[in-house]
């Protein structure tokens, strides 16, 4: 049972790890729209909520077993379905009397109900910590979860699997939703001793820092790649071929950061790319040299032109001196301003910033003028 758990646990730390690669972007843009700041317990907090999310995934079904026809023949429905309640601690009784309490304690079935009560304790705090919901919405939560994955591990995956093989067992229904009340009762203590994971919005008007725009574009990179991977394989299908010449790969490098670095930013108000929208700040003329409003569009193709153009025809090796670059100029200046802003006459500011300078000069001509360009 313990090497089940342990394959389990290693099946939802791969799908955590696979999500924060996936979701990453948006996962920060919420934070910095919820709270005004990348504010880092309510961060570590959701981290911990989509941990849990991958861990009830992975434990409801991991390990396969090898599905070969004499293992679905041997499964019968008493083998895959328990509907007598409290068998699990009659078992344990039975255990205890036979074989004593230090044993019992080390036993597998006493771990098998302890485990079932403390995996849905971190779902009871979530909903008195993170959501401030009541005890009877723990109840409903860690029953309905529960329930949930009895019938998904009791039904083969709802038909997806040749045949169960879990044991959907009335007894792990009542010890997850007990576990689930526990935790409700811990993460209501928790309000008294740790922060509020959900801090009043703060508003987000001081220029960005520089941490914030490296993080901008860690989180351009890391967008970048995973649409640039998905066009390349859709390539392969469409043309039928097993691999892509350098050519077809520096084309599609191209089409692709355009569309993220360009178009799609073409069309934003604050001008951001992937990594901009997901930090919250804006790309906007430099007020020093202009009437400021959004950044002009031709401002995107060459600020492309200095990064991903070069990048997709020469590679990474091209772009690392680019940045480094980059934030040598911004070290140098005051205004934090980079070699890029510097040729395109614009600054990044906050979003907030942005789009409240715009309403307040909304009836300003130029700055009209300016939207349009």
């Amino acid at each position: 049972m313990v090497r089940t758990w342990a394959i389990s646990l290693g099946y939802s730390i791969a799908l955590f790890l696979l999500l924060t690669i996936l979701l990453v972007a948006p996962w920060v843009q919420v934070q910095y729209r919820r709270f005004g700041r990348f504010r880092g317990w309510p961060a570590i907090v959701s981290a911990a909520i989509v941990l849990y999310a991958t861990s009830l995934v992975a434990f409801t079904l991991f390990p396969l077993p090898d599905f070969i026809d004499e293992y679905c023949a041997t499964r019968r429905l008493g083998s895959y379905v328990t509907l007598t309640p409290l068998n699990s601690l009659d078992d344990v009784s039975a255990y205890y009397s036979a074989h004593g309490l230090s044993a019992t304690l080390t036993s597998g079935v006493f771990l098998q109900v302890f485990f079932n009560v403390i995996f849905f304790v971190p779902l009871g705090v979530f909903v008195a910590y993170r959501y401030r919901r009541g005890l009877l919405t723990a109840f409903l939560a860690a029953a309905g979860v529960s329930l949930a994955i009895e019938a998904t591990q009791g039904t083969a995956i709802w038909g997806l699997a040749p045949c169960p093989y879990r044991l959907a067992d009335v007894d792990d229904l009542i010890t997850n939703t007990l576990g689930g009340i526990i935790g409700w009762f811990i993460g209501f203590g928790l309000r008294y001793v740790l922060p509020d994971p959900r801090p009043v919005r703060e508003a987000d008007l001081e220029p960005p820092t520089r941490r914030r725009r490296i993080l901008a574009v860690a989180l351009d990179l890391m967008v970048f790649l995973i649409p640039a991977l998905l066009a390349q394989v859709l390539w392969r299908r469409l043309t039928e071929t097993d691999t892509l010449d350098t050519t077809e790969v520096t084309a599609i490098t191209i089409v692709v950061s355009f569309v993220l670095f360009v178009l799609i930013p073409s069309l934003r108000k604050d001008r951001a790319g992937p990594g901009e929208a997901a930090v919250q700040i804006a790309l906007v003329r430099a007020r020093a040299e202009a009437h400021g409003g959004p950044a002009p569009w031709w401002a995107l193709g060459i600020r492309w032109a200095i990064r991903w153009l070069p990048f997709a025809l020469l590679g990474v090796v091209y772009l690392a001196p680019v940045l480094v670059l980059e934030w040598v100029v911004s070290l140098s200046r005051r205004d934090r301003r980079s070699l890029s802003d510097l040729v395109t006459r614009t600054e990044w500011t906050t979003r907030d910033a942005a789009l409240g300078a715009t309403s307040a000069d909304a009836a300003s001509s130029d700055v009209a003028d300016a939207m349009d360009g």
